[in-house]
């Protein structure tokens, strides 16, 4: 229920949009998901779509478990009188038969469309907390579930009361409506029916729920079926068990997912959901998987395409069907390498395009007015202009003419206008660094340019493939948060001695596989390199990771910083990571930004070659005193609602041509 500047519980998603959405859902889908009771503008979009559709959607009705809750009841029988309170809701509000009161994290209103005809089945609850499913077990009562519609055999407590409420579902249509629909519940890789003696980490392989042991009783024609939500790189045992990872599928290739998917429907005579499935197209990375099909850092046309090859898979594992997960990109979302640089409670303000979990969507939502990183001058007209205070004799592919400084809901933008620029750029000639100051400390800068600045950040444009993000090793959060454990000198990087290093993001914390004692190191990938292409989404070469755009024609260089690499926590209310390095992640407001921009010509080994004079830069803006650059200030005012504008990404394009 999420959308921009928008918590989910706040159910602010209105008529006009789920009209508008339902319409492009339908054009590639035949089902859609939804995990809680929406707002009735929901049911009456969708009852009104299907009246006129030639095929309609169908609806895969959710009932929502607070994971909070569960948690913080340990047993889940405790909290069996609300869930069934919120299953009987489910029941009416697609029926269109209740008035919902206000309450906090919940859709209200009245309910007055019927959307039961389009129910394909209920499915209930969430990913299981192992420790709850392990809890709930313990402290369960012998015996078997023997209800009226659902019952089980051999049932374990968790999996009993999970039939309970599924019977409530059942019984209240019934008795209320006279009709029945199928029901599940979700499950997860990790609390699957098998023994996965390869996953490193014993909280994933801890306990099982089992579909099988829940079944209709003969009053129950509907039944039921099991549902799982299946990606290609987590847990970790889908990346380390080799009956996965040397699976041929259909395709003649090894598909670690397709052989999960091959073993998991070989565990049950039940129909078999894979209830989510897809990968994000982010800018960084959570997760690998060993055949490519990354949790993130991956483009949106390799999101259509890997979610077209999940869903083959899925097809030629005999399952039910698959759902992609999902519809539109979630900004209130955080990543677990990631969540403790942003600020929790603004996260839907602001677009963070590193993070995996904020874009799984095929609808994307693009900042109004934003910058496109295809050489369009039009789109700085109202950025902050700076020009060079003193003219030089450098050659013009070294001499620049004008620095302009932007933002938007996704990062800094920087553009940097040259006198003139060949085609192609001769690399070997000029580089052009971009100092950005967070913290407003001083330091020398890297690469033997022999210049001192304000800044915390230096971006080094040397051409593709050689082009980064440097912070001061004071100032990493990667180290701060990982340093440890990543086996870096903390002291060096404390004091500032290691001076400008890589920015760097976890990919996994390193581990050991039970199985066989094979030790997976610690893993970080360098996020700070920087990527050259087109990033207009009309343009025929669109690259949606494009952060650094070449104009020779304009003579221009044109680059955008995500806010998170910046250690900008909040754009839009101007928070950062605190400077100290005992401060670690915490963090303080901030006025805004100290930049500037040098160029110089690079030796053999990549440093700056001398030359007379005070430094051995060629040229920078805004002014040189001595060996120190001189900054421009960049701020911006805060913000509580951002300015954004839908895009269908290049995925849900490909899924179209696909499924067409």
């Amino acid at each position: 229920m999420a959308k921009p500047g928008r918590f989910p519980g706040e159910a602010a998603i209105t008529r006009a949009e789920y009209d508008r959405w339902l319409a492009d859902i339908g054009e590639i889908a035949n089902v859609i998901r939804v995990y809680t009771i929406h707002p009735p503008a929901f049911y009456r979009a969708l009852a009104a779509y299907n009246r006129e559709a030639t095929e309609p959607l169908l609806l895969l009705q959710g009932t929502w478990v607070p994971t909070s809750d569960l948690l913080e009841a340990g047993d889940a029988t405790a909290v069996s009188e609300s869930v069934d309170r919120e299953l009987e809701r489910t029941v009416d509000a697609v029926h269109g038969q209740t008035t919902l009161p206000e309450r906090p994290g919940h859709a209200a209103g009245t309910y007055d469309a019927d959307v039961s005809d389009a129910v394909l089945g209920f499915l209930f609850g969430i990913e299981w907390p192992p420790e709850v499913v392990a809890e709930t077990n313990d402290s369960g009562e012998r015996g078997e579930y023997s209800g009226r519609y659902l019952q089980t055999q051999d049932g374990r407590p968790f999996e009993r009361w999970l039939a309970g409420r599924l019977d409530r579902v059942v019984t209240h249509q019934l008795e209320q409506y006279g009709i029945q629909r199928p029901v599940s519940f979700v499950n997860w890789v990790t609390t699957d029916p098998m023994d996965h003696p390869y996953e490193p980490f014993g909280s994933e392989d801890r306990v099982s729920v089992d579909p099988d042991r829940i079944g209709p009783t003969d009053a129950f024609a509907a039944g039921t079926f099991a549902s799982y939500h299946v990606y290609p790189y987590y847990p970790d045992l889908l990346n380390e068990t080799p009956e996965y990872v040397e699976y041929v599928d259909h395709r003649g290739e090894p598909n670690n997912y397709a052989g999960y998917l091959d073993d998991l429907t070989s565990q049950t005579d039940l129909p078999v959901l894979i209830a989510e499935f897809g990968v994000p197209s982010s800018r960084g990375i959570a997760h690998r998987n060993v055949h490519g099909r990354d949790q993130g850092r991956l483009t949106e046309t390799q999101q259509g395409e890997i979610a077209v090859a999940m869903f083959e898979d899925i097809a030629h594992a005999d399952t039910a069907g698959g759902v992609l997960f999902s519809w539109q990109n979630e900004w209130f979302k955080r990543t677990w390498n990631l969540a403790e640089r942003s600020v929790p409670g603004r996260r839907p303000f602001w677009s963070n395009v590193e993070t995996p979990e904020q874009r799984f969507g095929l609808l994307g939502f693009d900042p109004v007015d934003g910058v496109s990183l295809d050489g369009s001058a039009s789109d700085w007209t109202d950025a902050m202009t700076v020009e060079p205070a003193e003219s030089t004799t450098a050659q013009p592919d070294r001499t620049l003419s004008r620095l302009q400084v932007t933002h938007d809901l996704e990062g800094l933008n920087i553009r940097l206008q040259f006198q003139a620029l060949p085609e192609p750029i001769d690399w070997t000639r000029v580089n052009a660094l971009v100092a950005v100051g967070v913290t407003g400390r001083e330091t020398t800068l890297p690469f033997d340019t022999g210049a001192e600045t304000t800044a915390d950040f230096v971006a080094r444009l040397a051409g593709p493939n050689a082009s980064r993000l440097l912070v001061d090793s004071r100032y990493d959060a990667f180290a701060r948060e990982f340093g440890r454990i990543a086996d870096l000198s903390v002291d060096a990087y404390r004091d500032g001695s290691a001076g400008f290093v890589p920015v760097r993001e976890t990919v996994n914390r390193g581990y050991t596989v039970p199985a066989n004692g094979k030790r997976v190191p610690f893993d970080a990938v360098e996020t700070g390199r920087l990527r050259y292409g087109n990033g207009n989404p009309n343009a025929e070469d669109y690259d949606s990771l494009t952060d650094v755009h070449v104009d020779t024609d304009g003579n221009a260089i044109e680059m955008r910083l995500p806010w998170i690499l910046l250690n900008v926590a909040d754009p839009s209310s101007k928070q950062r990571i605190a400077t100290e390095w005992d401060d670690g992640l915490q963090k303080t407001a901030f006025d805004g930004l100290e930049i500037s921009a040098m160029t110089f010509v690079p030796d053999g080994n990549g440093q700056a070659a001398s030359i007379d004079g005070p430094t051995n830069l060629c040229h920078q803006i805004p002014d040189r005193q001595g060996a120190r650059v001189e900054t421009a200030e960049y701020t911006w005012e805060p913000w509580d609602q951002p300015a954004y504008e839908e895009r269908l990404k290049e995925s849900y394009e490909i899924l179209r041509e696909y499924l067409s």
